[in-house]
């Protein structure tokens, strides 16, 4: 699984780079034969203001499938990586088992 982690407005610590690796290969390790690229945007949209302005975009790239889409927003980066890891789960789920159904 090729994975791609860019930022927008913070920095990429190693913990946070390690973090997110991790996270989405546990999400997406059941899936790993069908994807083709992993593509994740962590953004701070108001900057040293604070508040609930992070942002985790994340993009997958589905062989013979198309492209599958989950974002997440909150306060704390880390939370945000986890509800966008656990919506891009369902989501590339859902669609496997959409395009399962109607190959019967």
């Amino acid at each position: 699984m090729e994975l791609s982690i860019k930022t927008h407005g913070l920095d990429l610590s190693d913990p946070l780079k390690a973090y997110t690796e991790r996270r989405l290969r546990a999400s997406l390790g059941a899936f790993v034969r069908q994807l083709d690229g992993v593509e994740v945007r962590l953004g701070d949209i108001n900057g040293p203001r604070g508040g609930v302005d992070k942002r985790c975009a994340i993009r997958v790239i589905l062989r013979r499938f198309g492209i599958v889409f989950a974002r997440a927003a909150g306060a704390n980066v880390y939370s945000t990586v986890d509800h966008a890891a656990a919506r891009i789960r369902s989501a590339v789920s859902r669609t496997l088992s959409r395009r399962r159904a109607r190959r019967c």
